[in-house]
């Protein structure tokens, strides 16, 4: 398949993680109560923690090895089942963990239902597969299945979450679908993708590789997941119910540039074993133009609205994480950048090293300021941790990948965003004399989408046109 049918693909399954969660996410926060919810992210906290040290580096790995094999269907179907066997011995050993804590820590006793469901995403997720077909680039398959799954899970949760006490109802519908999906994709490649078995099966020759990314997974997820965790176990529910409300809108826009730079990884892997480094340098150039052009609006007007944002996601009883969304808006940016420098380049052309480090700068970071700040402002603390401590990774990242290849910044479309930002502010408080809340939210947003549409006749943008072919509709017109 074409790289811009894989960029179609994704985009569209990316779009779906926007336009479901505005869905099913208000609902939620208005019908489960604030602690519900708290308890329901402290424990998945644990979950998405166990997850990837079960996973020990076999999504990044398995994807970038796949992608060297294409063409030969049993070394393939060789690695997929060392890759699954190992992962599976590691859920399990997760599991029993999970269910020791469940049982002697005081603030998991409560919630050992919801340990239980987490369990099944934690074993489910061995035979999820979807290294596999991203590494031979089945972005296509992977869309389709996906947006049925999502949908069934949409309506399942309007027509089976009733009340503030259906947390649990709610945790093993998104829990289903992490089922749902390792059921299909398992069958799926053993139907069509695999070639047998040969009995020489060698797990121990992907050990080193994987410590190294494992100890990377290991690093990330305390400073992306453990936040909420450390801030369960010095504060309250309501604490972490306020810190993931508006980490989990954050959330869907860095999943979406995340997702979209996804593509570029199978293609790079190629590149690198080809020594094409033009090819390299453009398509880096296009992800980071990609991450510009979506995250820094997003930035924008979650700065400019946080209320009315949040009024609009989760109801009037979480505006008090309105100063967190101000400071988590610019994760986007950071975490977009610093894939496409770490996992899109880095990763792929074998430089994990780099990556570990970057991570354990990442890990001290956050920590500290953890521990530091949670005490006096809460989830606040939390908030500013994270932010500190992606910008810590994003710079090591960039400078590493700058030793490795020139780094090439489409600054006239960094002008041209700039430019439609400004101008949207001036219009914004001129507004503000005529409106409020979200009438003042839309009109504005509606001004943006106008400058930019017209600021690209005059700045003629060649990756924006190859996006939106906004210069054959104007020569239609015309």
């Amino acid at each position: 398949m074409s790289l811009k049918k894989n960029l179609l693909s994704n985009f569209i399954l990316t779009s779906s993680t926007i336009v479901l969660p505005l869905i099913t996410f208000p609902y939620i926060t208005r019908t489960l109560s604030n602690a519900s919810l708290g308890n329901v992210f402290f424990i998945d906290s644990f979950t998405q923690y166990f997850i990837l040290f079960a996973s020990l580096g076999i999504p990044f790995y398995g994807l970038r090895e796949v992608a060297k094999l294409k063409g030969n269907k049993q070394i393939s179907s060789n690695l997929v089942i060392e890759l699954v066997a190992l992962q599976l011995f590691l859920s399990l050993f997760y599991i029993i963990i999970f269910f020791i804590l469940g049982l002697f820590v005081p603030k998991l006793v409560d919630n050992i239902r919801l340990i239980e469901i987490g369990s099944l995403m934690i074993l489910s997720n061995s035979f999820s597969i979807e290294w596999f077909y991203q590494g031979i680039e089945k972005f296509s398959y992977i869309t389709k299945r996906s947006l049925i799954f999502k949908i069934l899970s949409v309506i399942a949760i309007l027509v089976f979450v009733k009340n503030k006490y259906d947390s649990g109802i709610y945790y093993f519908i998104l829990a289903s679908v992490m089922i749902a999906n390792a059921i299909v994709n398992f069958g799926y490649f053993f139907k069509n993708h695999f070639a047998g078995f040969k009995f020489e099966v060698n797990i121990m020759r992907h050990l080193k590789p994987l410590l190294v990314l494992f100890s990377i997974n290991a690093s990330l997820s305390i400073y992306v997941i453990l936040d909420s965790i450390i801030l369960g176990f010095l504060t309250d529910a309501l604490n972490v119910s306020y810190y993931n409300i508006p980490l989990k809108l954050v959330k869907i826009f860095w999943m979406i540039i995340s997702g979209v730079g996804l593509v570029f990884i199978p293609r790079i892997s190629f590149l690198h074993k080809t020594n094409n480094k033009e090819e390299i340098k453009n398509l880096i150039s296009k992800s980071i133009s990609i991450v510009l052009l979506f995250s820094l609006p997003f930035s924008f007007f979650c700065i400019l609205f946080p209320e009315q944002i949040l009024m609009i996601i989760s109801g009037s009883k979480y505006l008090k994480s309105s100063m967190a969304l101000q400071i988590l808006s610019i994760m986007p940016l950071i975490i977009g950048l610093c894939n496409v420098f770490g996992t899109q380049f880095l990763l792929p052309i074998g430089k994990e090293r780099k990556i570990l480090v970057a991570t354990i700068i990442g890990l001290t970071v956050s920590l500290i300021i953890n521990f530091v700040l949670i005490p006096s402002i809460g989830f606040l603390g939390s908030a500013i941790a994270a932010v500190i401590a992606e910008i810590s990774v994003c710079l090591y990242v960039f400078l590493a990948a700058k030793k490795e290849i020139k780094i090439f910044i489409d600054y006239k479309l960094l002008i041209q965003i700039f430019c439609c930002l400004f101008s949207t502010l001036i219009l914004f408080l001129i507004y503000k004399r005529h409106f409020i809340g979200i009438p003042l939210m839309v009109t504005t947003f509606g001004s943006f989408l106008i400058f930019f549409l017209v600021s690209q006749i005059f700045f003629k943008n060649n990756f924006l046109s190859s996006l939106i072919n906004i210069n054959k509709i104007l020569k239609r017109k015309l």
